[in-house]
């Protein structure tokens, strides 16, 4: 499959089989806290990326929908959302309507589109979204919002609010707004007021306050802890809910240290796995799942029993 994965376990959206159509790291941001790491093409150009048939044709082998199934079968599996997202930002195919209209002829699950909400000002992709069932865009900050989303050049957040207030007013299907927050730079209270007010004029269905919980792009930023976004949530207030618990932030963060100090030490000489562990003090399984995590995102390199440094200084 090169469109479709999963389903995997979300915690937005249940059992969620996602479906990419775009090639990786193609977007209009280049958002520090990002997971799968820096945009390598940053753009605000939208072009048929990934072809209509290709994606519906691997969707119909996971739903096991016959070609012309009329009505729509029954999935093979359970699944309780089919949702956009992946390798960038799916708003730039600009078959995304068309790929939305044709799953909806051959299966009732809900569709979700995660998109990053920066190109809404335009009508062609607010027209594109009309169909989809939950459109979830991201809104991190507004006034440090070059700061942690490293935008396109022609890109601002003024536009892009405008398209959010645009879009909010003619959809039909709901809205689910996403707030990532990272320490000491969208956090403080002039940051969270100035998100109020805007969240206020969106009024969107509801409002997840995350943090960063796998390695980012940029490893020198920190999550906040449970405490600190339970006070955002009361400043916020409406329809706002952390989408993660206490325990689940609380071990992110011992994770996300693991691939700190790890980077941090092979920066300084190139390491054995046995060196790294009695450095780090943790069992040899969990260092070696940090250890391939961080050589699959190219931070590290490894070769002939020895890990090295990342490519670039912390």
């Amino acid at each position: 499959m090169r469109y479709i994965f999963g389903p995997v376990p979300s915690r937005r959206f249940g059992k969620s089989l996602g479906i990419d159509i775009i090639p990786r790291k193609k977007c209009t941001l280049n958002c520090i806290y990002c997971q799968i790491g820096k945009t390598t093409d940053l753009t605000i150009q939208r072009k048929p990326y990934i072809a209509v048939n290709p994606v519906l044709k691997e969707l119909k082998k996971i739903l096991g929908s016959p070609p012309k199934a009329d009505p729509p079968v029954t999935e093979k599996v359970k699944i309780d959302y089919l949702t956009f997202s992946g390798s960038g930002e799916p708003t730039l195919n600009s078959n995304l309507g068309k790929i939305i209209s044709k799953i909806k002829k051959i299966t009732e699950i809900p569709i979700v589109v995660l998109t990053n909400g920066t190109l809404l000002y335009r009508k062609d992709v607010r027209n594109d979204l009309m169909k989809a069932d939950i459109v979830a865009p991201s809104l991190d900050a507004i006034l440090n919002f070059k700061r942690i989303n490293k935008p396109h050049k022609k890109l601002n957040i003024k536009k892009i609010i405008n398209g959010l207030l645009s879009f909010s007013k003619i959809y039909p299907g709901k809205i689910w707004l996403e707030i990532l927050f990272v320490k000491n730079i969208n956090n403080s209270f002039k940051e969270v007021i100035a998100l109020k007010k805007v969240v206020q004029k969106i009024k969107p269905d509801k409002i997840h306050l995350n943090t960063i919980h796998r390695p980012p792009a940029e490893f020198c930023i920190k999550p906040l802890k449970y405490n600190e976004l339970l006070k955002i949530k009361k400043i916020l207030g409406g329809p706002s809910e952390i989408i993660l618990d206490k325990k689940h932030i609380e071990t992110d963060i011992k994770k996300l240290n693991i691939s700190e100090k790890i980077l941090k030490i092979l920066y300084r000489r190139p390491m054995r796995l046995r060196d790294i562990k009695a450095i780090i003090g943790i069992n040899r399984k969990d260092i070696l799942k940090e250890l391939w995590l961080l050589e699959r995102k190219k931070k590290i390199s490894f070769q002939n029993n020895w890990w090295s440094r990342p490519l670039k200084r912390l």
